[in-house]
């Protein structure tokens, strides 16, 4: 194992605290987050970008939910998910015919994909949690067709007052544990490391055209779909 993977690695342990129980989270949480809003925008913005037997790259799949979401809805996918952490990758378990996943650092991921292989691809709440996500967003460019689509849906950058209305802690008791706060700023620093605009510059700047954009969740969350150009 490189350095620079083993640092990721230990980043997301830090970041999702009790590994397996997140990754039961994330299956338990899923049709909630992938509602039927999701799959609208999905259907209006990327479904007519797929081939008849589509390949689908979902960064950052976590336990899989996605993938086996997408093989339910085209037959003919070759659904395949990118993922470092291994208790995520133990997590994606029965898996269904078609679904795939790579085990690889989005820092800088070199996928065995050939370039313009790719009908479409997922980053859902991932690049919020990486230090850089240039190479990540370079690499699914290489590997988009000309006019394959990227779905991105990431946390933005909120104020502090407005992010804390969703915090259960009372951040200013004077009794509230000195990790629980430490742990609730950490996750607000990483939460708020992009706004909608930077997210937009970064993929205008690494092969991308920006079709639209729109904000979730009272602007804390921004919804962006692109086209490789």
């Amino acid at each position: 194992m490189n350095d620079r993977l083993k640092q990721t690695q230990d980043m997301l342990a830090r970041h999702h605290r009790d590994g397996a129980a997140f990754a039961q989270m994330m299956k338990d949480t899923f049709d909630g987050r992938f509602n039927e809003d999701f799959w609208a925008m999905w259907q209006q913005n990327v479904e007519p970008a797929l081939s008849d037997t589509p390949v689908i790259l979902d960064l950052g799949t976590g336990p899989g939910m996605l993938l086996k979401a997408l093989a339910a809805r085209y037959p003919q996918v070759r659904a395949i998910g990118v993922e470092c952490a291994d208790y995520m990758l133990d997590a994606a378990d029965d898996l269904p015919e078609g679904c795939e996943t790579i085990a690889a650092d989005l820092h800088d991921p070199h996928l065995p994909l050939d370039d313009g292989s790719v009908d479409a691809a997922v980053a859902s709440m991932v690049l919020h949690e990486m230090h850089q996500p240039v190479r990540a967003l370079q690499e699914v460019a290489r590997c988009l067709k000309a006019g394959g689509r990227l779905y991105v849906l990431d946390w933005v950058r909120a104020p502090l007052a407005q992010y804390l209305e969703d915090v259960e802690l009372d951040v200013f008791a004077p009794d509230t544990p000195m990790d629980a706060l430490e742990d609730l700023f950490i996750h607000f620093i990483e939460h708020n490391r992009f706004s909608s605009d930077d997210l937009v510059f970064l993929l205008e700047n690494t092969g991308f055209r920006v079709l639209e954009t729109s904000a979730l969740k009272d602007g804390r969350q921004a919804r962006i779909i692109a086209e490789k150009i």
